[in-house]
């Protein structure tokens, strides 16, 4: 930023003006016989009222901020402050305005957050509410194939839980890794069985295939993130698969990095929604919720393999959708404290 714009700059030329401005009239009073008794009053007054009508305009945007403050000090993120210079205020009041729009989208988050929250946790709520009165009414007989519902519930529930705990742990950054070498076929076996019986339980038929090379590969990770990463995609898939459909999983070593592909056969993901889809809460445009059904599971897959120093992205199929994750195969620059206590595994 040139100099003459600064505040100190405009303070220099002001003071400087002044007291040519006053000089000159003093001498040519002086040269038309006028005494400075009455010439330097009238220019000392014409330039005190010059510097006055400066610094107002120049510290406008000060007191603007001023009022805008006790305005955000009572809710109300939509003030701006108004500028006209790229001075020393001009950038404060940009820096201002950015931060009144940050804390407005903060703010709005937080709203979503905590009425995304109540609608997730109402249903399963209600509908273990009301299997237990029915069983505890008579109405329905305490059968294993109702109790299995009402378990089926809970489980919903504990999971929703569980992402909720995961995603206070993404935001305070206070959740960790504990790495160690693993083989990528017993990391992907161990997550098509917790999909394909989490699938069986919503009364889904999908069958999964796998293809990993070299077939002995292995990869340093945290266990419990990379399957929850995996758990998540896959039950992803099968809710969006149709009935007795395939769900491919490939694993490739590419150079340093380990590729994982996970696609189904299913509606596929628009383009305009593939970075969309992994902020929290977020659905699809027919309304269903994307990330293993709770809103939450792609947020949370995105984090874990950040933590992993790797990448998330949906990208192109010839059909469905693929969820593509790329993992160094020597795990993250260095493992990040410890896994706090409570981190299961969520399951979609």
């Amino acid at each position: 930023m040139p100099r003459f714009v600064s505040i100190a700059w405009r303070v220099v030329t002001l003071v400087g003006a002044s007291a040519t401005f006053t000089a000159l009239v003093v001498w040519l009073g002086t040269r038309q016989g006028v005494s400075p008794a009455y010439t330097l009053p009238f220019a000392i007054t014409a330039s005190v009222l010059v510097a006055w009508a400066i610094m107002h305009t120049t510290l406008e945007p000060l007191r603007q901020a001023t009022r805008a403050a006790r305005d955000m000090a009572r809710g109300d993120y939509s003030v701006r402050v108004s500028y006209l210079t790229q001075d020393e205020v001009g950038q404060l009041a940009q820096a201002f305005n950015r931060m009144a729009q940050d804390l407005a989208e903060v703010d709005r988050l937080h709203r979503e957050l905590v009425a995304n929250v109540s609608h997730e946790l109402r249903t399963p709520v209600a509908a273990l509410r009301s299997r237990l009165e029915n069983l505890a009414d008579g109405v329905e007989p305490a059968t294993p194939e109702n109790l299995e519902a009402a378990v089926v519930q809970s489980e919903r529930l504990t999971d929703m839980l569980t992402y909720l705990l995961d995603l206070s742990r993404l935001e305070s950054g206070t959740a960790g890794l504990e790495t160690e070498p693993m083989l990528v076929a017993d990391l992907l076996d161990d997550a098509m069985e917790v999909a394909r019986l989490a699938a069986q339980r919503r009364g889904a038929t999908v069958h999964f295939a796998s293809r990993i090379e070299p077939a002995d590969q292995v990869i340093t990770g945290d266990p419990v993130r990379l399957a929850q990463v995996l758990v998540n995609l896959l039950d992803n898939a099968t809710r969006h698969a149709p009935p007795d459909s395939v769900v491919t999983v490939d694993a490739l070593k590419v150079r340093q990095n380990l590729r994982i592909d996970v696609t189904d056969t299913g509606p596929g993901v628009p383009e305009e929604d593939r970075e969309r889809i992994f902020g929290r809460f977020q659905r699809s445009d027919s309304g269903a919720a994307v990330g293993g059904g709770s809103g939450i599971g792609l947020a949370i897959a995105r984090w874990a393999v950040s933590l992993h120093g790797g990448e998330i992205a949906v990208v192109d199929s010839e059909v469905g959708a693929r969820f593509r994750v790329t993992l160094p195969l020597a795990g993250p620059g260095e493992t990040r404290g410890r896994r706090g206590s409570g981190g299961s595994q969520g399951h979609g």
